[in-house]
């Protein structure tokens, strides 16, 4: 009961941080340490795999999501972010709220869990399978989230600049 009450507002904190920074880099960083305290308080509640996965999967693609987000992003898209702010948070809070009270409500309602038996498929076994007999799949899947990334930093360049070359120098 104590980690959860020592990392909940941690992981509420970091993640209204997120949401509420305008610099892209700022916010990944916070969404970062959002999803590792959440990683932590999986593993903290016995939850070893979610855990694991949580760490591997959301907090190491966030380091590929700031560099995407940099190259995405061009100087000055900070100033019209916190320009349009204040417009924006009485339609975020009017499509927040409803949403916040339907989780509140389903999760009010929610029984306890029965127990559970210990899973027959350990996290060993499945890294062992995951890493030798689906190999090609990871790494077909890191393969297309680079040309994924690459992609998007070609889209986002502009389209009217000449790039510049060493004789321009």
């Amino acid at each position: 009961m104590i980690p959860l009450l020592i990392l909940s507002p941690l992981i509420l904190l970091s993640a209204l941080g997120a949401v509420w920074k305008a610099r892209p880099v700022h916010a990944a960083l916070l969404l970062a340490l959002a999803l590792a305290l959440n990683a932590v308080l999986y593993l903290v509640i016995g939850a070893d795999f979610i855990g694991l996965v949580q760490f591997m999967v959301y907090v190491g693609a966030v380091a590929v999501l700031i560099v995407f987000s940099l190259l995405i992003t061009r100087p000055g898209d900070e100033a019209e972010e916190i320009a349009r702010r204040p417009r924006s948070l009485l339609p975020g809070l009017v499509c927040t709220v409803p949403v916040l009270a339907v989780l509140i409500c389903s999760i009010s309602r929610v029984s306890p869990p029965a127990a559970v038996e210990a899973p027959a498929f350990s996290v060993e076994q499945l890294g062992t399978a995951l890493f030798t007999t689906h190999a090609p799949a990871v790494v077909t899947v890191g393969v297309l989230l680079t040309a994924v990334m690459i992609g998007a930093a070609l889209f986002a360049r502009d389209a009217g600049k000449k790039p510049q070359t060493p004789s321009d120098s």
